[in-house]
């Protein structure tokens, strides 16, 4: 009973919070495979939320509009995983609406969310393991967290985007392993003006090799190949090599990690340049009551391109969520990213620090029914005051699961 209500707890979060457990496909290290730790039963769940949503933009243009409303949102999701030893997989969808009562952002006032996500693995044998991984977003919401590089840190309007990692791995000795992987991720934009610059569309091939030390321990080598093609601004497409290095430790069965470190081989028609990357991942069951997560990447990526010869940047955050009693739960999150957009000579370069506060918490009313309030704290401070703002977003709801 207790893990089957956490589990609500969370699912719960992670619809209403804006910016709560948003993490996924941001690293691709060690871990290729879904989480098919819990078995979930096929669980539907519908929200709803009414709050108050504030930016405000330091400079006064027409290139960009601040508001202030309040809003009222209703969400529908499903839920599965099956954790079968052979075949474990597992889908999730959800959806929402929501609606400014007082004009939103860009002169909307409606705007339309969706993501789902269908994960498998299948072991042929002890030795080889296939596994996929989807994920598939409509949205508006411009959280620089969400998928490394995936959108951009402005408003921009309703855009979709999605990846898919397929990966084989295969034991050729009990210490020695090999995994291969595809991934393939996209972003497009309905706003023809903000299309025009970010859509675009990726292809990144990896080959790890990996050396276990012990049953807790395996040192890692990795090469990747990234290919980047912008569908609207062909001047912009880029190619990363990716030299790495790693480890992955399991200190106990609650908590792992990974590290990924080396360099990047950044190139595109105008500039081409090394520079060091990083990646890695912390997973901490601290008890059965306590989880926290935490992520970081550093290296370069594709979003908002169309004034620059590239974009370097550090994106790090850490996620908490914490089993109070049998009723209450807590959730919080704070996420960082500092950006380098260079034009090449430092003229018209731009330097970025953004940061996302966010705190929850939530009441198990019934056994099927939980109460939660949630707040955010956006901000952006950048060298081009166009695109300082910062952001306050409150709000109250439920969430009922069968």
């Amino acid at each position: 009973m207790r893990s089957r209500t956490a589990m609500l707890l969370c699912l719960a979060a992670a619809l209403l919070s804006p910016v709560a457990l948003r993490a996924q496909g941001l690293v691709a290290i060690q871990n290729y495979s879904a989480d098919f730790k819990t078995e979930q039963p096929l669980t539907f769940s519908f929200t709803g939320q009414g709050g108050f949503d504030s930016l405000s933009y330091k400079a006064t243009s027409p290139l960009v509009q601040s508001f202030e409303s309040w809003y009222a949102q209703v969400g529908f999701g499903a839920y599965y995983t099956d954790i079968d030893r052979t075949t474990p997989w597992a889908f999730s969808l959800d959806t929402s609406i929501i609606h400014y009562l007082d004009g939103g952002p860009a002169s909307d006032d409606t705007f339309y969310n969706a993501r789902g996500t269908f994960n498998f693995e299948h072991k042929f044998s002890e030795r080889l393991k296939i596994s996929n991984n989807f994920y598939l977003t409509y949205g508006v919401e411009p959280n620089n967290a969400f998928g490394y590089g995936g959108s951009t840190t402005l408003w921009n309007g309703q855009y979709l985007y999605g990846f898919n990692n397929f990966n084989v791995s295969y034991a050729w000795t009990p210490r020695f392993s090999t995994t291969s992987s595809y991934t393939v991720d996209g972003i497009t934009y309905e706003d023809a003006v903000v299309g025009n610059a970010e859509d675009r569309f990726s292809h990144l091939f990896a080959q790890q090799f990996s050396y276990s030390l012990s049953k807790r321990t395996s040192l890692a080598l990795e090469y990747r190949y990234r290919m980047t093609n912008f569908q609207n601004a062909a001047g912009k497409d880029y190619r990363s090599h990716y030299a790495l290095v790693g480890v992955d430790h399991a200190w106990s069965e609650r908590m792992s990690g990974s590290v990924r470190v080396g360099a990047e081989r950044y190139e595109n028609d105008l500039i081409s340049k090394t520079s060091p990357y990083a990646e890695g991942a912390l997973n901490y069951a601290v008890d059965r009551q306590t989880m926290v997560r935490w992520f970081a990447a550093l290296g370069f990526n594709g979003a908002e391109l169309a004034a620059f010869n590239s974009r370097y940047g550090l994106n790090t955050g850490v996620q908490v969520s914490h089993q109070i009693t049998k009723r209450v739960s807590v959730n919080s999150s704070a996420t960082y990213s500092y950006s380098q957009f260079e034009n090449g000579g430092g003229v018209g370069d731009v330097e970025e620090h953004s940061g996302i506060l966010s705190a929850g918490i939530g009441y198990q009313l019934l056994e099927n029914l939980n109460l939660n309030a949630n707040y955010s704290y956006s901000l952006l401070q950048s060298t081009d005051a166009l695109r300082e703002f910062d952001r306050h977003r409150v709000s109250l709801g439920a969430t009922a699961s069968f």
